[in-house]
């Protein structure tokens, strides 16, 4: 029998056996020949003047000898891994859109969220707390935190669209007329923008008004002192978004009876200022708690007059606007109202307010500080009810689409 044809056999005069390790001269530079597992490396002959005895850079690479790689050390400095943020499905993600025009206090509002919740329960029933999803969102977190209460300043403006994912747990609810106990753990995502992005000409504001259209909530700073001066006042930063935010929702055929699906807050902010708030204190519209810090503040059921009251009578025209329109866009039954202060008010040694001395905020070189702590009024709670309205509205859609398919489900007999 003649011998079998061996084509790696090479032949005398004939060519050279293919290369079938991929390290011929057209495979990929860096790539080596996977040797069998079973077979050990040879040690070449002594003397051979071979890569024996030299370092593996300075070997010589001879006829058919595959090059042996350096190792390139990490440049990259070692650190905590970070992990994905986690939170469940995107379904319990809560997104909401906060909006206001430029010096509403939309920055110092989101660094008082979180001191706000630590003291919830000195107030009210319960506890909350807020934590970042990311590295990045712990330490706006942790900034604004440090700012209001250890340096008692107020935060720099957000610039430009900045994305927060935070974590938020609260105390265990009653169980209300159909719905069943539960402990409100979700995630928030908020999406801050600077004021200026609010206007039509804004290149961000396709960006923004996106974010906002991806919303369920919306929180809206109504700013009564820089309502009345021209370069902040609030229907310019409001009118141009809202039209591109309606039209949005309605190519996707999101409109609910040709009015935007969202629960709003809208908080009358800087209600610590004098200019707000004696005045609203002359006309009657604060109550005094009789125990505790004895704050004042505005009550639930008389919100939504009060915020009447200042676009009809204490700021004019523009602020009726700006009430027409959240109208005009808005289901009202989905619009709620709150006085809210972000720093509150200067509480005296006693922790007591003092009308007499209330004012938290003074100038110090030029840069405004506060004389004590801050006590934020109003700030977490537009966001737990627009949070409960939210899981309201789903629990109901589901129990919609259940009795739908239990429906369907049936069998005729």
């Amino acid at each position: 029998m003649s011998d079998l044809y061996n084509p790696n056999k090479k032949e005398p005069g004939g060519p050279a056996p293919a290369d079938t390790t991929g390290a011929g001269p057209d495979a990929a530079p860096g790539l080596r020949a996977v040797e069998p597992l079973s077979s050990a490396p040879e040690s070449p002959p002594a003397g051979d003047g071979g890569p024996a005895g030299r370092p593996p850079a300075q070997a010589a690479t001879g006829a058919g000898e595959v090059p042996v790689s350096v190792p390139v050390p990490d440049a990259v400095q070692a650190s905590d891994p970070e992990r994905i943020p986690s939170g469940g499905p995107d379904a319990d993600r809560v997104r909401i859109g906060l909006w206001g025009a430029p010096r509403a206090g939309k920055t110092t509002y989101l660094a008082a969220l979180p001191i706000a919740a630590m003291q919830h329960e000195r107030h009210h029933e319960g506890s909350w707390n807020i934590s970042g999803m990311t590295q990045e969102a712990n330490a706006f977190l942790g900034h604004g935190i440090d700012l209001l209460t250890r340096q008692r300043t107020f935060p720099q403006a957000t610039m430009g669209v900045q994305g927060l994912a935070w974590s938020v747990q609260g105390p265990k609810e009653k169980g209300m007329l159909g719905f069943r106990a539960r402990r409100p753990s979700f995630v928030l995502d908020i999406q801050d923008a600077a004021g200026e992005v609010f206007r039509h000409d804004n290149p961000q504001q396709a960006q923004l008004v996106g974010q906002l259209a991806r919303s369920q909530g919306l929180i809206y700073l109504f700013d009564p002192l820089g309502d009345a001066q021209e370069g902040t006042e609030s229907f310019t930063y409001l009118q141009s978004t809202l039209t591109q935010l309606a039209a949005r929702v309605r190519d996707r055929d999101g409109l609910v009876d040709g009015r935007l699906p969202h629960h709003v807050s809208v908080c009358i902010a800087k209600f610590d200022h004098p200019d707000v708030f004696r005045p609203a204190v002359e006309a009657g519209w604060v109550t005094q708690d009789t125990e505790g810090a004895q704050l004042p503040h505005v009550p639930g059921e008389q919100s939504e007059k009060f915020f009447q009251w200042m676009c009809d009578d204490f700021r004019g025209s523009n602020a009726r606007l700006v009430r027409d329109a959240l109208h005009a866009y808005f289901d009202r039954r989905r619009i709620s109202y709150y006085a809210t202060s972000a720093i509150g008010f200067r509480l005296n040694p006693q922790q007591v307010f003092d009308y007499k001395d209330y004012v938290q905020p003074v100038e110090v070189d030029g840069t405004p500080h506060l004389r004590t702590s801050p006590v934020p009024i109003n700030v977490l709670e537009p966001l737990i009810d627009l949070e409960r309205r939210i899981h309201q509205d789903r629990s109901r859609e589901r129990s919609r689409d259940r009795g739908r398919g239990g429906w369907r489900g049936v069998k005729r007999r």
